[in-house]
């Protein structure tokens, strides 16, 4: 569809993105026309459309054995497009007023305060709490179990998770979204916390479903309830910020699978965003690996809250610097037409 628009020490600096080489430049890539379009598309299991929630999470309990949860690879990035010129020509920026357009919540229960994650090394020796807004993302695409990582967001139906655009979607103009999509809040030592949400329905955007345009590499998903609770009620959820600095202080949260790391817990990383290309930031200096794409650059973190605002997703990483795409206006749009699907 496509229409207008308990303490956790998470260690020191340690979260991981996708490690991954330079997504080669497309000599003369254009902007292509409608790429700041809405794309949507309805979660599946096992190819079947997701709509009952009480089906939605046996089925996907049933499939996310413990076994396979280990099994599953942390997702490699599609084959992005980065081309400066094709970039300021495609998204410009629609930077308006800094907004924070959804505060942080506490979760409804002081349940979701267990866990702890292994200490890593890095830049920085403080400890961080790990975030019950913070999970781990699983899916199967082409017949083979990835991860990624997603971070949960405030919206007035409380039941929105935040991540990559290429953790939900290939990015190759097909129609095709990635199926068995959960979502596993402060998944500690190998075990989801808070239970596997199933996903209802995706919301990104053309510019990355149809052109894999890395400025564009975010998607917002909203989950089915699960037991018959929503989703932010059980862990709390992130605010969201957009036009802000592209320099602020940032606490990068998710999950890393390649060695050292094995994604079973939550990890960080700190430190000062800068800009990078015409509506990208970076995070220089994150020793990140694949299974963190996904989650949340958050600004504002609150290590006693255990939130902050999302700012950013983790897109990429190339010469050891974190990318994601710049939060403005366009995202503001994309985040309007998901906030309030039931």
């Amino acid at each position: 569809m496509r229409r207008r628009l308990g303490f956790i020490t998470v260690g020191s600096m340690l979260l991981a993105v996708l490690t991954v080489a330079q997504p080669a430049a497309q000599a003369g890539a254009t902007a292509a026309a409608g790429s700041a379009t809405v794309a949507e598309g309805r979660a599946t299991i096992h190819g079947q459309p997701s709509t009952d929630a009480d089906t939605a999470a046996r089925l996907s309990t049933a499939y996310w054995t413990p076994e396979r949860m280990r099994a599953a690879r942390p997702a490699p990035m599609s084959k992005g497009v980065d081309e400066p010129d094709g970039e300021a020509a495609d998204r410009p920026g629609r930077i308006g007023a800094p907004r924070d357009v959804a505060a942080p919540a506490a979760p409804l229960s002081s349940a979701a305060t267990h866990g702890a994650a292994p200490a890593g090394s890095g830049q920085g020796t403080q400890a961080v709490n790990a975030s019950p807004g913070v999970g781990r993302v699983f899916f199967t695409h082409n017949n083979e179990d990835f991860f990624c990582s997603g971070g949960t967001i405030n919206n007035p139906q409380a039941n929105m998770v935040s991540t990559a655009g290429h953790c939900v979607h290939p990015g190759d103009g097909g129609s095709v979204w990635f199926d068995n999509w959960v979502y596993a809040p402060e998944f500690t030592e190998g075990e989801p916390l808070h239970g596997l949400w199933s996903a209802k329905e995706f919301t990104s955007v053309e510019g990355w479903v149809d052109w894999g345009y890395l400025w564009w590499d975010f998607a917002f998903v909203t989950m089915h309830p699960l037991h018959g609770d929503r989703l932010v009620h059980v862990t709390g959820g992130q605010g969201l910020s957009v036009n802000k600095s592209k320099s602020f202080s940032a606490m990068l949260l998710g999950y890393p699978g390649e060695p050292p790391f094995d994604g079973q817990s939550q990890y960080y990383s700190s430190g000062t965003t800068k800009a990078a290309g015409v509506q990208r930031v970076k995070l220089k200096d994150c020793p990140l690996n694949r299974g963190a794409s996904g989650g949340p650059f958050l600004r504002a973190w609150d290590n006693d809250l255990r939130f902050g605002y999302v700012n950013s997703v983790m897109s990429y990483k190339y010469s050891g610097n974190m990318y994601g795409p710049y939060f403005d206006d366009d995202v503001l749009d994309i985040y309007t037409v998901a906030k309030n699907k039931q």
